[in-house]
């Protein structure tokens, strides 16, 4: 998907004849670059402290002995779709679905990366303070917010699973 999107810029550059068309130029107002190292800095500390904290708490390795590992994608697929549905099917192995459930519930850590992450693609939008940049740092933030909604709603549901399912951590 990404070759055509590549294949059809270098067409158009060359089609322009290498003409420099300032989608790439651009000099940020002092406020837009002020923002931007600020919005950077503030990015890059939120990240190294979120890693430090995931290091020093060991939450990164939480799920490194998870039998999910072992398991198929399509299978680990499946298992997360049961725990999002709230909906266990009579022949899944509970233990499967109690440890997807909960490593759901144990995810929210990512979303203080993610956001760091987040941070620092809006600040080099501002200190690019070009059109390119803009877009390339609109399309990161979306990103960006799609996957922190996403965390934070599977964990949501991770947790109602295992609120609404205590039979299956029982066995």
């Amino acid at each position: 998907m990404l070759l055509p999107a590549v294949v059809g810029a270098l067409a158009v550059g060359v089609a322009m004849g290498g003409q420099n068309t300032g989608i790439f130029d651009g000099e940020p107002s002092r406020w837009a670059s002020s923002l931007g190292r600020v919005l950077v800095i503030l990015g890059v500390v939120v990240e190294v402290a979120a890693i430090v904290w995931l290091v020093r708490t060991g939450r990164y390795r939480a799920a490194r002995r998870s039998p999910l590992l072992t398991l198929s994608w399509s299978h680990r697929r499946r298992l997360a779709r049961q725990v999002r549905r709230g909906t266990p099917e009579a022949d899944e192995d509970p233990t499967l679905l109690v440890e997807t459930a909960r490593q759901f519930a144990g995810q929210r850590w990512f979303v203080v990366l993610v956001a760091g992450l987040a941070m620092t693609s809006v600040g080099q939008a501002f200190l690019g303070f070009a059109p390119f940049f803009a877009v390339i740092g609109a399309l990161l933030l979306v990103i960006w917010v799609v996957l922190i909604v996403s965390v934070l709603r599977n964990a949501r549901r991770g947790e109602a699973f295992l609120r609404d399912h205590p039979d299956l951590s029982g066995r």
